[in-house]
């Protein structure tokens, strides 16, 4: 089966638009992409939209209308275990994991946006890399462009490789649509060397981060990882 869990180094990395860019990329090479948001907190399920769920972004940029892109939405701002908890309600990771399933049968390529970071409770005892581990997916790890991001991304990437997880490799997401400066360009390379993990592109900064400001940048997405192998 085709596909990647994109996870981050933090909570706000980037993971939407990164996994709506390859979304785009890989609709490009003619696949059949499915998109998964297993579990979004922070939206109010009665009046979400694409602009504040991430769920129906990626529904929007892929074009499909599946029902089961996104299983659990909470209100509360917090991990999913923390806001189920304030909530009243019970996460049953086995109901995600049969929703993914039924994605999977349909799709020749699936692209699961995972939640925060690895290590993201969603029940007492089970979190974002089990359920990275049980869909059987390799990782692609989202890290910011910045200072702090070799220790967040090493951290990572550790605790990935811990719990038997493939990684892929990293994709680094700008905060700016300027040239990088000199350490900036350097967060690369470093991460490379300190990790013999592959750092697959930049992805490009995307100024609107909306469906049509994803699709008008194709071209520039397929420039930036055109030399990566996925």
């Amino acid at each position: 089966m085709n596909g990647y869990f994109i996870t981050g180094t933090d909570t706000g990395v980037g993971k939407s638009v990164v996994t709506a860019c390859l979304t785009t990329l890989f609709k490009s090479r003619g696949e059949n992409v499915g998109v998964m948001k297993p579990i979004e907190t922070g939206v109010d399920p009665e009046c979400s939209s694409a602009a504040n769920s991430d769920a129906k972004f990626l529904m929007e940029v892929s074009g499909v209308q599946d029902a089961d892109v996104c299983t659990y939405r909470l209100k509360t701002p917090a991990s999913p275990y923390q806001a189920a908890q304030i909530e009243g309600k019970e996460i049953d990771p086995e109901k995600i994991l049969e929703k993914f399933r039924v994605l999977q049968a349909k799709h020749s390529m699936m692209l699961v946006e995972g939640i925060g970071g690895l290590q993201v409770p969603i029940t007492r005892q089970y979190n974002v890399a089990d359920l990275a581990l049980q869909m059987n997916l390799p990782l692609i790890i989202v890290s910011r462009i910045q200072i702090g991001t070799l220790n967040h991304t090493l951290l990572t990437i550790n605790a990935a490789r811990q719990h038997g997880l493939k990684v892929k490799g990293v994709i680094l997401n700008p905060s700016h649509g300027g040239e990088l400066d000199a350490i900036e360009e350097e967060q690369a390379p470093l991460i490379e060397e300190f990790s013999d993990t592959p750092v697959l592109g930049n992805c490009p900064f995307i100024q609107d981060v909306s469906s049509e400001g994803i699709k008008n940048s194709l071209g520039l997405i397929q420039r930036n990882f055109q030399e990566a192998q996925i």
